[in-house]
């Protein structure tokens, strides 16, 4: 599991952390997070539906692609096997706010991440900043030539690409680089792993796997 740490003033820590194989399929009841608290894991609809987490339970049965919390000791996350891993996160009057955001060529295209930077807004977080996790790459990403015309009209040609086998290809990267742009998000890190190439993340694209890994948030007092 890679981890992130980025610290709020004085008395917060926010805590992003990415699972790999190694840490098992993130779908199964059996899947903890790092202190044995099950994060909170939406129902992902490949849409732009963002949800907000107040309190910490067992059971979740909310339909959504994006998770938004600014209480403490709230493990919040998302699972992926191409798709973009993206937390979003910033500094609000009350303290720090953090998003999980799933991000599928779908779910860019319909604004998750625009609709993720409003609600953030919306708490009066300012200094907006992310950080992308393992998908899927430009260069294993062959992609529908009408899909890929839509994908580029509302995001233009950047995102556009071509496999190693010289197919139309879907620059996940670049379509996510240029939304966090246009919803002024500074990008914090970037994790250049390819999940098609990289064995330790599983890939549904490439080779058909049906286990996820996963990104999970949370806000840590110190």
């Amino acid at each position: 599991m890679l981890t992130f740490h980025r610290r709020i003033g004085d008395r917060h820590l926010l805590r992003f952390s990415f699972s790999d194989r190694s840490d098992g399929d993130t779908r199964k009841a059996s899947f903890q997070f790092q202190d044995g608290k099950a994060p909170i894991f939406p129902h992902q609809v490949h849409g732009s539906d963002v949800s907000i987490v107040t309190e910490w339970g067992a059971h979740n049965k909310r339909e959504c692609d994006a998770l938004i919390t600014k209480a403490a000791a709230v493990p919040i996350g998302i699972r992926v096997a191409d798709c973009v891993p993206i937390a979003m996160y910033g500094s609000s009057p009350d303290g720090p706010v953090l998003a999980v955001v799933h991000a599928g060529w779908r779910g860019i295209r319909a604004g998750v991440v625009a609709k993720v930077a409003e609600h953030l807004g919306q708490f009066g977080c300012g200094g907006l900043r992310a950080i992308v996790g393992p998908h899927i790459s430009v260069e294993e990403y062959e992609f529908g030539s009408k899909d890929l015309s839509r994908v580029v009209g509302a995001l233009g040609e950047k995102v556009a690409g071509r496999t190693k086998d010289g197919k139309p290809a879907l620059n996940l990267r670049a379509a996510v680089e240029v939304t966090l742009e246009r919803n002024s998000v500074s990008l914090d890190h970037l994790l250049d792993r390819c999940t098609a190439q990289d064995l330790r993340y599983w890939s549904h694209r490439s080779r058909g796997d049906e286990e996820r890994f996963a990104l999970v948030g949370e806000i840590r007092l110190l």
